[in-house]
């Protein structure tokens, strides 16, 4: 199997005859500041792909991605891991997407970037609040505390104004 580090993940399949080809790419930051991805702060991505050609018919390829990308946290904005496991076979509107035609490559790139980033949960947190950054939590809990005030008399003066 190939290891290749790289922002691009292109196999040239031109010149495939039949049988079993298996690429491994190891993704880090620099691939998804490629697409100026500023949500990712570091990524520990390996991508397996796999090309089955049978005689003349389209290949079957399936990717497996696994691994953790660092992000931050949505309750105190400290770095926070979250693993990613994608697999799939790509159907043949996927295939034809990936493949240049004119050069004789395949570019997987645009496939994995885009399932990556709907690998990763929307809600991203700490599981337990003991794991984020305290000093974070309490200026947000005492932020919370001071805007419930300020709401309750802006509510209060509104109230009045509608009498």
């Amino acid at each position: 199997m190939e290891q290749m580090e790289n922002t691009r993940l292109k196999v040239a399949v031109k010149t495939f005859s039949k049988g079993t080809y298996d690429y491994a790419f190891r993704l880090d930051k620099s691939f998804f500041s490629s697409f100026q991805n500023e949500e990712i702060l570091d990524a520990e991505l390996n991508t397996e792909i796999q090309i089955c050609r049978i005689e003349e018919q389209e290949p079957a390829i399936t990717v497996k991605i696994s691994g953790t990308v660092v992000v931050m946290c949505d309750r105190c904005l400290d770095k926070l891991a979250v693993p990613v496991s994608f697999e799939s076979k790509l159907d043949e509107e996927e295939t034809l997407e990936c493949r240049n035609d004119f050069s004789g490559q395949m570019d997987f790139t645009q496939y994995v970037y885009d399932n990556i980033c709907l690998a990763i949960p929307i809600r991203r947190f700490h599981e337990s609040e003991k794991d984020c950054d305290q000093e974070m939590l309490r200026i947000w809990k005492q932020g919370s505390v001071q805007d419930k005030h300020q709401d309750d008399g802006s509510c209060t003066r509104l109230a009045d104004f509608m009498k």
